[in-house]
């Protein structure tokens, strides 16, 4: 499973914060991707594996 995410402002102005905002979750990395680069500025978004992904790559290496 992989998580769509968005980097978001949250915070004031004397004390500016960003945080990763999780938007989608999908079982395709592919599809997520391809959502991410059509959005108005993919620099800001990212796709990251969750971690049942990361343990499925651990069992697929071993």
């Amino acid at each position: 499973m992989y998580a769509l995410e968005r980097l978001v402002f949250q915070g004031t102005e004397c004390c500016p914060q960003y945080r990763w905002k999780q938007l989608a979750v999908c079982a395709s990395e592919e599809l997520l991707i391809k959502v991410k680069n059509g959005q108005r500025r993919p620099e800001d978004w990212r796709v990251s594996p969750l971690a049942d992904a990361v343990e499925e790559r651990r069992i697929k290496i071993a």
